[in-house]
Order: structure tokens, then sequence, then C-alpha cells
């Protein structure tokens, strides 16, 4: 997946990307975070010149980095703007109000079985992350009935549809069942697409004898070549910001 705005490579889950739902686009935290800093940026010299001639300055409000549209403020507006993306059947649409309804974020009532739902109708209309949480739905057993097949056909949906994420978490699910040696192809073929948390479980797996070093080698020699290709100042400056705390990855 490729980032909109700056056309680098990305992996495109909400923990590298940033989702709004006034035009319905995806772009990296990078893009997302330059163009706050640039509005902070702009509102910092607009003060500064109120200050300096005493007349009023308009300050810039904060839009979004791809259409400009002004950032929602309330969860009144941002249910407003989700249920304009359903009524089109916007996929994207219903997994961000699927998100929502899963974590409460925002002040939302938390409602899981809602969230499934809405889950349900984004992959039936092609989004590729909501098989993810429908699968990990099935292997919780929390809302619906624990179903590890029917959990592991989700996930595997996904991966095949092209989420490296979903490649990730299917290796985390068939390492929970007991399925090493499926678990680490997995993470290996996850790695070399140049996802992180891939990488780190297969360290953990060479220390305990799992993973061979030249097998682990080769596929560090992928990762690092994926990963550089995803790199960027700004994204290198959001990961800095987000391990100070001063930001918040959208789907953590």
């Amino acid at each position: 997946e490729v980032c909109p705005i700056c056309f680098l490579p990305m992996i495109g889950n909400l923990h590298d990307a940033r989702y709004t739902d006034c035009c319905s686009t995806l772009f990296c935290n990078g893009c997302d975070l330059e163009n706050r800093r640039v509005v902070d940026a702009t509102n910092v010299k607009r003060k500064e010149k109120e200050k300096r001639t005493r007349t009023k300055v308009i300050m810039m409000e904060q839009t979004c980095a791809f259409c400009r549209e002004p950032l929602t403020t309330s969860i009144e507006e941002m249910m407003l703007r989700a249920e304009k993306r359903m009524e089109v059947n916007d996929p994207l649409g219903y997994k961000h109000a699927a998100d929502f309804f899963r974590t409460g974020a925002r002040g939302l009532q938390a409602d899981a079985l809602k969230a499934l739902e809405l889950y349900h109708r984004a992959a039936e209309l092609g989004e590729r992350e909501a098989f993810v949480y429908i699968g990990e739905y099935y292997e919780e057993g929390t809302i619906v009935k624990e179903d590890p097949a029917k959990a592991r056909t989700w996930l595997s949906i996904a991966a095949m549809k092209g989420s490296i994420v979903a490649r990730y978490r299917l290796g985390g699910f068939e390492y929970r069942q007991g399925n090493t040696a499926i678990a680490l192809r997995h993470w290996h073929l996850s790695a070399a697409a140049g996802y992180k948390h891939s990488m780190d479980r297969l360290r953990e797996e060479m220390g305990q004898g799992n993973v061979s070093r030249d097998e682990y080698a080769a596929t560090l020699q992928s990762f690092l070549t994926s990963y550089r290709k995803m790199k960027s100042e700004e994204r290198d400056r959001f990961e800095r910001q987000l391990v100070a705390g001063r930001v918040s990855a959208q789907g953590a």
C-alpha cells in the first residue's frame, strides 16, 4: 500500500497510517504529523503578529492532510460523517465506525456486538483489515462462540488479500495453537515485507533455538530492504514523538 501524499510504501493499518472520515483516505502518520506541524507553526507566527500589532488574527484550524476538510472535533460530528460514508457503502467507513465501537474511543460507548456487525459489513465490501478483527473475535470467544477453525479462516483471508498485519497475527494465532513451524513461516513472510513486530518475534524464536542464525539473517536482509523503502524524515519524526509520548497511533 502507498501513501497518497508522499507516495512511499506503508503497512497500511492504523498503527502506521491515519484515517480521515471526511474523504475516507488512509495516509501515513508522517504526512499527518507534518500537516499538523505546519498548521501549529503558522499559528505561532500569527499569535506573535497579533501580539505585536494588537490586531485580531484568524488562526488556522487543523484539516485533513489529503482533502483539507476540517477535522472532526466531536463524537456527534464523527458519527455523522461515518454514517454518510456507510450510506455510500464505503468499506473503510464501516471499518472505521467498527473500530470506534470496539474501543469506545472519543467517549463513544463501547459495543462489541455492534462492532462485529460493522466489521462483517466492511468485510463483505472487501475491507481486508475487517477480516482480522472478525478472526480475533472467533479466537477470543467473548461475543461469539470460540471457533479456532473460523478464526484461522478469517485471518487467512485477510493475509491472502495482502494484509501484512493479518499475516503477523495469523502467525500469533498458529503459535498459540501449538503450530510453531507454521507460525514462523507467517512471521518470516510479514517480516520480509517490512513489519518490525514480526522481526522481533523471529529474534525471540532464534533465542529459543526455533530459528537458525542463517534463516534470521536472510529474513533480516529482506526486512531492511522493505523497511528502508518506507522510511522518511517525517515518519522518523513521528516515531520519535510516539516513543516520547507526544503523539499516539490512531490504532493504538
